[in-house]
């Protein structure tokens, strides 16, 4: 009697870890890059889905609000400049 294994798909495997690496460099961007840094913190990290949802529609000024957290009607300058960053990670890696 044989028994049937599953093999896992290597395209959903790769695409899976595609998608985790740009969280991972999404969730620093937002979190502030510097040298030596290779890790977000742990917000960061919770909001790298939304923040790759929000990136992933280009829309800049949501991005920034998104990532300043602030209720002010516009986002502080560091946070749009994240922001316009985080879109281009984005842009590269649908290439």
């Amino acid at each position: 009697m044989s028994t049937l294994a599953v093999v896992p798909d290597v395209d959903t495997s790769a695409a899976e870890a595609e998608i985790a690496d740009l969280k991972q460099r999404i969730a620093l961007i937002a979190c502030g890059t510097r040298p030596g840094k290779t890790q977000a913190c742990a917000q960061h990290q919770k909001e790298a889905d939304k923040l790759l949802r929000i990136g992933s529609t280009g829309a800049v000024d949501a991005l920034a609000a998104a990532i300043c957290g602030s209720e002010h009607r516009r986002s502080c300058p560091p946070c749009v400049a994240k922001a316009v960053a985080i879109i281009g990670v984005y842009n590269e890696g649908a290439e």
